[in-house]
């Protein structure tokens, strides 16, 4: 057992006990509870663990934190997470308390303990790792954990953006660890995301429901309203989106994005199962291409009328519909924007139709050397025993902050298993998945270490 080894299984127990001071910390981005405990808590630890130079960044919502630790050489790198959590939801479905770390059958439950602070603790806990036995850091490094991830980041890019020249101006690469790992088990390494558009569309007929047998055929339903529109923007029988100019900029895989999905496992039987989708109907490329270079167009709510049991003759006065769109390649924002409310003009000229952007983040692609992914893809292995390259996540994460204003190549890697049920209860972070993010975190210090 090497040092490294060591040391870990030496103070397990006390690195469990800091994640279980943390998880207690409710933190809580919706609600703003126990932000500020949280800031506190992680402001000393960075500074008792990791002797950084720790700097509150107040921003119009939760703080971000900043901590600097120098190291032998000018290569300056950045590691992100975040301290915020989703709220517990329903506490009776839950079988532990959710801000009570709990340990069951190798893993270990709590909100947020996947999502995101088991995964930042075990960054903190591998450099922490890494500078008891080394001593000092191969290269300056800068811990960036922000505090409103769950609430889609609304504040990270102005604050990016006012640090670019100052705090973060020497920045030459990002690791990014968020999300979940692969079904099997095996750990990754990706190179991009898909980004995200969410709007609402609502329809208003009057000031109140009324009796259908009182105004049926009189007054109009908003329901029927709605899909009038809807109709304008998607085709149900093609499952196209028909807003002009939605899919400039959707790129297919290129030879070495091909040549990373074709090394990714495919096992339909366990996706369904761990899914829970009724049914799987795609070949390993086509699943690969639709989950990584496809855009969705996705019906995620839909509100109208009595939504009880049995039966009341109703006629709703408001309808809406909520919808969320992951972005891929080089599609635009602003482009999707201008077109969909150009095709929804005379409603929303009107004041019928009203419509609402509840969120967007563009999608994000590395450039990054070939020689400098082989690394980070080599420190990923040593740590685990094996990992695979995907070309982009299927999710969304904020790293066109990264790409598109410091101009860095970013790497992001997952440290939860993928069934850790973030933003769900019961979620958990098995204990095989903390150790191996300390152990990761551990070997990323090494990535650039001049031999």
């Amino acid at each position: 057992m090497d040092e490294k080894e060591s040391f870990i299984t030496e103070n397990k127990n006390e690195f469990e006990k800091l994640l279980e001071q943390f998880i207690a910390l409710k933190s809580v981005s919706a609600t703003g509870t126990g932000i500020t405990e949280t800031v506190s808590f992680l402001e000393k630890l960075l500074q008792d663990l990791l002797k950084a130079q720790v700097k509150i960044v107040q921003t119009p919502g939760n703080p971000i934190i900043l901590a600097k630790i120098a190291g032998q050489s000018d290569k300056n790198v950045l590691f992100y997470g975040h301290y915020d959590v989703m709220t517990p939801g329903d506490l009776k479905q839950w079988k532990t308390e959710p801000f009570k770390l709990k340990k069951s059958d190798g893993r270990m439950f709590g909100r947020g303990v996947g999502d995101n602070k088991g995964q930042l603790m075990a960054q903190i806990l591998g450099l922490y790792t890494y500078l008891q036995v080394h001593q000092n850091f191969p290269y300056n490094i800068t811990l960036f954990i922000e505090g409103e991830e769950e609430q889609g980041s609304k504040d990270l890019a102005p604050t990016i953006k006012k640090l670019a020249k100052s705090e973060l101006k020497d920045i030459d690469t990002a690791f990014v660890v968020d999300g979940s790992f692969g079904a099997d088990g095996t750990h990754v390494l990706r190179m991009g995301n898909r980004g995200m558009l969410a709007f609402q569309l609502s329809v208003e007929t009057g000031t109140h429901d009324n009796h259908s047998g009182n105004l049926g055929n009189i007054m109009e339903n908003p329901f029927v309203k709605l899909l009038r529109y809807l109709d304008k923007i998607y085709d149900y029988q093609t499952n196209t989106v028909k807003i002009p100019h939605f899919y400039d900029g959707v790129e297919m895989s290129n030879h070495q994005q091909f040549d990373w999905i074709n090394r990714l496992p495919y096992d339909k039987e366990s996706i369904q199962k761990q899914s829970g989708i009724n049914k799987l109907n795609f070949d390993k490329e086509t699943y690969y291409e639709n989950l990584m270079f496809k855009p969705t167009f996705n019906f995620s709510s839909v509100k109208s009328g009595y939504m009880g049991e049995g039966v009341k003759t109703i006629i709703p006065h408001t309808a809406s519909i909520t919808i969320d769109s992951r972005l891929v390649g080089k599609q635009s924002i602003p482009v999707i924007k201008d077109n969909l409310e150009a095709l929804l003009k005379s409603g929303l000229d009107s004041g019928e139709l009203k419509l609402k952007y509840l969120g967007e983040e563009p999608p994000s692609q590395t450039t990054a050397l070939k020689e400098q992914t082989e690394q980070v893809y080599q420190a990923i292995v040593r740590a685990t025993g094996k990992a695979y390259i995907e070309p982009a996540m299927p999710g969304t994460v904020p790293n066109y902050v990264w790409t598109d204003i410091l101009k860095v190549p970013v790497f992001t890697i997952p440290y939860a298993n993928y069934d850790q049920h973030n933003h769900d209860v019961n979620e958990n972070l098995t204990e095989k998945a903390f150790l191996d993010g300390i152990r990761i975190s551990y070997e990323l210090c090494a990535v650039f270490r001049k031999n």
